[in-house]
């Protein structure tokens, strides 16, 4: 052993035993090497670890994200099994949008895909280029409080560039004085522009507030031509 590192077998070697990619004499001879090298179990115990790792991502739970760039700026996405669980164009980097995810899901891998989200991605740079009015997407919104998930099913409910009042949302779920608690639980929604919280304004006409910035707001309500609900002075530039 050389500088805590085992000159008689290599990193490719241990790898292959811990997957079983050896022939029986070869499994062996390494079975008997490392019950006497140190450096070559340490080894096989973390490619153990990443292969149980690999498994529970292939065949259990996992959160999947992905980042693209938009006229937002950059986009990011996460998604369970059942569906969308954040969207976010808030977050000033990858590491801090992964380490969100880890903290609200703790017992859940995190992985970035390249694949599974595609769809999503596709379909809200369709939006943003208005080729698209709606959304073909699973939601997961189980995260959340009943009285919130009342709130968001009523909110996606609400077509393209159909706007309705937090007044009316409220009434919608059966709560007709809870206007300021469907505010509130508009401001917890975890994928903005899929369910379309933009669309919600006060009964004075005036747009309340948003969670992802007044300016996109306005910017969103203009991608759906309801410009009219936008104060002349605050136009907002297209993209």
């Amino acid at each position: 052993m050389k500088n805590g590192r085992c000159e008689e077998y290599d990193d490719e070697d241990v790898l292959a035993w811990v997957l079983g990619d050896v022939d029986e004499a070869e499994e062996q001879g390494l079975t008997a090497h490392l019950a006497s090298c140190s450096s070559c179990l340490e080894r096989a115990a973390e490619y153990r670890a990443l292969e149980h790792s690999a498994d529970a991502c292939r065949t259990g739970p996992v959160i999947r994200w992905r980042g693209f760039k938009t006229p937002f700026g950059t986009v990011r996405i996460a998604a369970s099994r059942d569906g969308l669980i954040d969207l976010s164009w808030q977050m000033p980097s990858d590491d801090e949008f992964i380490a969100r995810l880890e903290r609200r899901h703790s017992e859940t891998p995190v992985v970035c895909d390249c694949d599974e989200l595609e769809p999503a991605e596709e379909q809200l740079c369709e939006y943003f280029d208005r080729e698209r009015r709606s959304f073909d997407l699973p939601i997961d919104l189980s995260a959340l409080t009943p009285f919130q998930q009342e709130v968001l099913d009523a909110t996606a409910r609400l077509g393209f560039g159909e706007v309705a009042t937090y007044a009316e949302i409220a009434e919608r779920v059966g709560r007709p004085a809870a206007s300021r608690a469907v505010g509130n639980a508009l401001g917890q929604n975890p994928v903005a522009i899929i369910v379309p919280c933009h669309r919600v304004v006060r009964t004075d006409g005036t747009l309340g507030g948003y969670t992802g910035g007044l300016r996109y707001k306005k910017v969103l309500l203009d991608i759906e031509g309801r410009r009219d609900l936008l104060p002349t002075a605050e136009q907002p530039p297209l993209f």
